[in-house]
């Protein structure tokens, strides 16, 4: 059998963390990324049969190298092509693994695919749903407190909280995602809309994402930047695929912060804390560089990052207190 699958025809998942977060696996925020990437039909001609990298050869390939670490699926929406699914992993492990996702972009950019020049390739970005609660040390404050049962109840409160809060800076800062993701308002509006419109202020939009089903359920449409209609993800669709290394990291790395954000963080927010969030100088700087960059090779952002005025505040430490009766009593 070879490595190129059927669509949605895996479900062998496993997280892929340091050694350090084992002891916590199940509440440390993972992500896993879907790739589409698709054949180039400028060389395809002469060059593609000739060294025959159709999908199920790139696919064998890729298996080869890097193992289990991604499953190769077919997506007839986007042509000839590979849908790329990385295992679920922490942050410390990207990091730690860098090399092997530039080798994956490396290998299927020398096999003649694309990703950004295909048009309808996307990168969606899944993030567990059982990580968006508490974190380890606070739900066994929670379970120590007022039990097992009721703490995880909290937790799915907690959960659809951060979920609140993802699709607020998601719609908040609309303008900068959009340059960010690298897709245009006909991609946008077609694959991802945003829940709402440019006239929207700050309160119609926390009235809009509050609404907003959060609980995995199909009635909910899928096609929105944050797909809330998964069972055991939300899924992030607002970026558009890409093979450039600069364009992939900064996608995956923003997308990382602003759910982390959601889940811990409680005060005002800027677009540049959203930027900036818990990284070092060599990765601000990079950040920076990349999305206020005017002149982009393949894509257009000149994001003033200093000048962006819009900012919001994020409030969850007093509804979530334990010592909180009225939430906690009146509620579970």
């Amino acid at each position: 059998m070879g490595a190129l699958r059927g669509y949605h025809g895996f479900n062998n998942w496993r997280k892929m963390v340091v050694e350090e977060e084992s002891d916590y696996i199940d509440r440390t925020i993972c992500f896993g990324f879907e790739l589409e990437i698709t054949q180039d039909y400028d060389v395809n001609g002469y060059w593609y049969w000739n060294n025959n990298k159709t999908p199920e050869k790139l696919a064998d390939e890729l298996e080869s190298y890097f193992g289990d670490l991604f499953v190769y699926e077919r997506d007839g929406s986007i042509g000839e092509e590979i849908e790329i699914i990385s295992q679920p992993m922490s942050l410390k492990y990207y990091l730690e693994n860098q090399d092997k996702f530039k080798r994956l972009l490396e290998m299927c950019n020398e096999a003649k695919y694309v990703s950004t020049k295909g048009g309808k390739c996307g990168l969606h970005i899944h993030f567990s749903r059982s990580a968006l609660g508490f974190n380890d040390i606070d739900f066994n404050k929670y379970k120590d407190s007022i039990g097992l049962e009721k703490a995880k109840k909290v937790d799915s409160v907690r959960v659809n909280k951060t979920i609140e809060n993802m699709c607020l800076i998601m719609e908040t800062y609309k303008d900068e995602i959009m340059k960010l993701s690298g897709r245009s308002m006909q991609s946008i509006n077609r694959w991802c809309s945003f829940e709402t419109s440019e006239t929207d202020d700050l309160k119609s939009i926390k009235a809009v994402v509050k609404k907003k089903n959060k609980n995995g359920t199909s009635n909910n449409n899928r096609y929105k930047v944050v797909n809330t209609t998964n069972k055991n993800t939300v899924e992030i669709r607002v970026c558009r695929g890409t093979l450039l290394w600069e364009s992939f990291n900064a996608r995956i790395l923003m997308m990382y912060h602003l759910v982390d954000i959601a889940r811990n963080y409680t005060g005002l927010l800027s677009f540049k804390k959203l930027v900036e969030w818990n990284e070092d100088s060599n990765t601000i700087n990079e950040l920076r560089n990349y999305l206020e960059n005017k002149e982009g090779q393949v894509e257009y952002r000149n994001i003033d990052i200093d000048n962006v005025k819009k900012k919001i505040c994020l409030s969850l430490d007093s509804e979530f207190r334990i010592s909180n009766e009225n939430f906690i009593g009146n509620r579970f």
